[in-house]
């Protein structure tokens, strides 16, 4: 059969996302955090955008059934929209200021009946003030500049201190660290005792144990470092010849071996775990992740509010000078055109940021309704609640409630939670309502903490207890759950109850 060019008509549908649907989107799954850097990157680029620090008196009230950029647009499933044609007309139009007010977000909102703040004095207590954080690093280079070292040993002492991990032992075979030192350093004669000898010296420097090369010579340069008494010595003598049989709890050899009677033992087992297994970590940062909440909830009298963070945000409104200014050029100006561009980039932003915090407000709603009584009552109140049960109410697609709940954090009287955290798998109950695995998890916690030390609740009888309860789960299930919760079984417990 001879191939023949020709020419073919197709007609199809297909759907395409606009760029403003697009950048919708993807401020959605952004962080409060991501979101600020976004606003402050566009500052820096279009003149159009300004912060609006003021804020605007004359705000029109914000509803979601008006809204041009509703719940709609952030479903990957939903129609095209029509792209904004800005060079349709040949002047701006004078309402185009209208629909992007910054604080129609906010105000008034029928979805978050807000409660408004007087108070807007950002200060600071003293007591919230930090020093200057010392890094371990900086700690042991300190030690080492002030210590009397001779010939090469402070050069050394630099290699070793660069390879001590933020735990504080050192990783790095002593044979890598002489492999560098000569390869850097091709003049100096350096041998694995030398660097042993300066590591010997280093492990003497503050936090007790550092540069320990594993968790036994740790425990044992803290031991060291102690008042010598005969429980010490018998520690050291464990770690350095039977630490495994420490490692697996095996009290009964241990106490074969060393001929020691159960008071004997527990004074050891004292000692032992008196020891810091991570020295370093006493110099690791202590500022936390910055984390910032893109809902508030409150308690009111007529019950529990949601409302935006009005903190997270800077506000912004579009640059009133240069539509003016555009309203003077000619049409076909190269400034016009360009004044155009940013305030088509300008209104996407805002639209879109107001779309995003529309639909979070939404999502919050529907937690604080699902969930009031974990609010009231705390995790053993949790209810079970998945992403389709959200996207089915709000009538949403499930991918657009996984952008709204993923890294989006609300501040509650019980705390601040991430908005994925209230979202759990439901446990089937036979004749009575489902139990989410974020409840069950904190029974079995309870049960286990309210247990009798000398007799730790086996998971049979953890069963049995939530039975009672009307909580009906299988053994190998809370086995799970326990072992999620990094609990031990029962035998476990009870050695380690036995020596606390």
């Amino acid at each position: 059969m001879a191939l023949m060019p020709g020419l073919q008509i197709n007609i199809g549908q297909q759907l395409k996302l606009t760029p403003q649907l697009q950048q919708s989107i993807k401020i959605l799954q952004y962080s409060a955090l991501e979101v600020q850097q976004t606003i402050s990157t566009t500052l820096e680029t279009n003149f159009m955008l300004e912060l609006d620090e003021d804020g605007s008196e004359e705000a029109e009230e914000f509803d979601a059934d008006d809204s041009e950029y509703d719940e709609e647009p952030l479903s990957e499933a939903s129609d095209v929209e029509t792209e904004l044609d800005i060079e349709a007309s040949d002047t701006l139009s004078d309402d185009l200021q209208a629909d992007y007010e910054w604080e129609e977000v906010y105000i008034d909102s029928p979805i978050t009946n807000s409660i408004k703040s007087n108070n807007n004095d950002d200060y600071t207590a003293p007591e919230n003030y930090t020093s200057a954080e010392v890094t371990l690093s900086e700690k042991l280079y300190w030690q080492s500049d002030i210590y009397s070292w001779s010939g090469s040993e402070e050069l050394i002492a630099s290699y070793i201190i660069d390879d001590i991990d933020d735990e504080g032992y050192l990783k790095a075979p002593l044979e890598d660290i002489m492999a560098s030192i000569q390869k850097n350093e091709p003049d100096l004669m350096v041998s694995v005792p030398d660097i042993e000898k300066v590591l010997a010296v280093i492990q003497q420097f503050e936090p007790t144990g550092v540069a320990a090369r594993d968790l036994s010579e740790c425990l044992i340069l803290q031991l060291k470092a102690l008042h010598q008494n005969p429980y010490v010595v018998t520690a050291i003598k464990i770690i350095e010849e039977n630490f495994d049989l420490l490692s697996v709890r095996d009290y009964k050899r241990i106490k074969k071996i060393y001929l020691l009677n159960d008071d004997e033992l527990m004074e050891v087992i004292h000692v032992i775990q008196a020891l810091s297994p991570r020295p370093g970590r006493e110099y690791s940062s202590t500022q936390g992740e910055i984390v910032i909440p893109d809902l508030k909830l409150y308690r009111s009298k007529e019950g529990f509010i949601v409302e935006l963070n009005q903190d997270a945000f800077p506000r912004l409104t579009i640059n009133s000078a240069y539509i003016d200014m555009a309203g003077s050029l000619g049409t076909d100006s190269s400034d016009s055109k360009q004044i155009k561009e940013q305030l088509v980039e300008a209104k996407g932003l805002i639209k879109s940021i107001q779309s995003r915090g529309e639909t979070l407000l939404r999502v919050g709603k529907y937690i604080i309704e699902k969930q009031a009584r974990f609010f009231e009552e705390g995790e053993q109140a949790m209810q079970p609640m998945v992403l389709r049960d959200v996207a089915e109410s709000l009538d949403l697609h499930e991918s657009t409630i996984s952008r709204a709940t993923n890294q989006k954090y609300m501040q509650t009287p019980r705390g601040t939670f991430e908005l994925k955290y209230f979202f759990s798998t439901g446990v089937s109950q036979y004749g009575s309502e489902d139990q989410s695995a974020i409840a069950i998890k904190s029974h079995i916690k309870q049960l286990i903490e309210n247990e009798d030390p000398n007799k730790p609740l086996s998971d049979n009888k953890l069963m049995a207890l939530l039975e009672e309860k009307e909580i009906n789960v299988a053994r190998r299930t809370i086995a799970k759950y326990r072992e999620a919760l990094h609990i031990p079984s029962s035998s476990e417990r009870k050695k380690m109850n036995k020596f606390k």
